[in-house]
């Protein structure tokens, strides 16, 4: 809002009613009375509020006297009725003021008690400044095209209803816990060892409002079982306990908590979440994770490939185009991964494959290829040749001895529950 050539402004309050003395609040926005006796005569004028208040223009009292109302009987009589201004319309108070009128007139003559109060202050002509940004940054600037209009590039706009962006998402479903089981749970299909899962997040685009949704939220997750449970599961399970967590943040804060209770809370709830699954929460991640990927931009997906990327859980297959407008070309890149439901089950794929000639990668960042090892393949793995260094900082407390042995259980266990 702009305001330029100031011109004075006066103008007058006036109230009246027969007999009596009385107060009368006042809106000059409104231009009508907000509270007041019954019977009152009134006339408030209507100004604009921007135009006096924009540049804080001050409002004065200039006088006051009595005032008849034409469509009352009787007069003020001279000396009996006073005028008082109680409370002085502003910009700080909205433009209200108050007025009150005593009556003194003890005659029998037909009367009336009324005033007027003078007011004086400056109003402006104003308008609408509109200023356009652009949502990239300050370090693009707006231009005007053939018809006109403000944009952020060169390039003629695109309209969607006509040419439908061309989406192209990986395939999340592949080697789920889906198969076939015998009444007992004995698995019917094949068995796969240490399942992965293959996820995506967005990078800075049209889909995330140009927040880049791929950062790297820091080790959020720490595993202490290796492969456990199901990978659709456990990684879905990430999104929820964020959520949960969110939501205790929010109401600790609310609540007038200081910020590290509230992270503790947040931190206890996604903690009850993953502790089925194996998986220990640190409270500071957590929270710095609620706080990245819930004021952006981001969809559910890559919110749990954020979490679980930052905690070491994937394995980056690459970079490809999601989505793309036609005579633009590609408006939104993601990042693949395959990710899995601990550390040492990303770590044994991504340096057990490169031993087995039976899969051939990861696949490509449109097509990743994230199954489970068979139980040929993964007795296959000359395990000496893996470097655990990466996950023992998980397992601080544990030996060497209790670390294999958990991967020998684990695997003995699963192996043996789908006999």
């Amino acid at each position: 809002m702009v305001c330029t050539n100031p011109v004075a402004l006066n103008f007058d309050v006036k109230v009246a009613r027969q007999f009596g003395s009385f107060t009368v609040g006042f809106d000059l926005k409104t231009g009508a009375v907000t509270s007041g006796p019954t019977g009152l005569v009134a006339q408030i004028p209507t100004l604009d509020f921007d135009s006096i208040c924009t540049n804080n223009n001050p409002i004065s009292a200039t006088g006051s006297t009595t005032w008849d109302a034409p469509s009352l009987s009787g007069t003020n009589f001279l000396g009996t009725t006073l005028v008082n201004l109680v409370t002085t319309p502003s910009c700080a108070n909205g433009l209200v003021g108050t007025i009150q009128i005593t009556d003194n007139y003890t005659g029998g003559l037909p009367s009336q008690a009324g005033g007027q109060v003078s007011f004086s202050t400056t109003s402006e002509t104003c308008a609408l400044e509109t200023q356009h940004a652009c949502p990239l940054g300050n370090s693009y600037s707006c231009m005007e095209n053939a018809a006109g209009q403000q944009q952020c590039s060169p390039n003629a706009c695109v309209d969607l209803a006509t040419q439908v962006p061309v989406v192209d998402d990986i395939d999340t479903g592949m080697y789920q816990d889906d198969g076939t089981t015998a009444a007992d749970g004995t698995c019917l299909g094949q068995m796969m060892i240490f399942a992965g899962r293959a996820m995506r997040c967005d990078k800075a685009g049209v889909s995330t409002a140009f927040q880049n949704c791929c950062k790297n939220t820091g080790k959020v997750l720490a595993d202490d079982t290796g492969d456990s449970g199901s990978p659709t599961q456990m990684i879905t399970s990430v999104y929820d306990s964020i959520t949960q967590g969110k939501s205790e943040y929010e109401a600790a804060l609310a609540a007038g908590a200081p910020t590290m209770v509230a992270a503790n809370a947040a931190a206890t709830v996604a903690g009850d979440v993953m502790s089925n699954y194996g998986v220990v929460v640190d409270p500071t991640a957590m929270v710095g994770a609620v706080i990245d990927y819930f004021t952006q931009s981001c969809d559910q997906t890559s919110t749990e490939t954020g979490v679980l990327n930052g905690s070491g859980f994937c394995y980056e297959i690459g970079e490809y185009c999601r989505e793309e407008w036609e005579f633009v070309g590609c408006v939104q890149k993601a990042k693949s991964y395959c990710c899995f439901n601990s550390k040492m089950g990303r770590i044994i794929h991504q340096q057990g494959r490169a031993q087995l000639n039976s899969v051939a990668g990861f696949g490509t960042p449109e097509a990743p290829n994230c199954r489970g090892l068979t139980p040929e393949e993964f007795q296959s793995i000359d395990f000496s040749k893996i470097d655990f260094s990466e996950y023992y900082g998980d397992l601080v407390p544990d030996t060497m001895t209790q670390i294999e042995g958990k991967i020998s259980n684990g695997v003995t266990d699963f192996y043996n529950s789908n006999q």
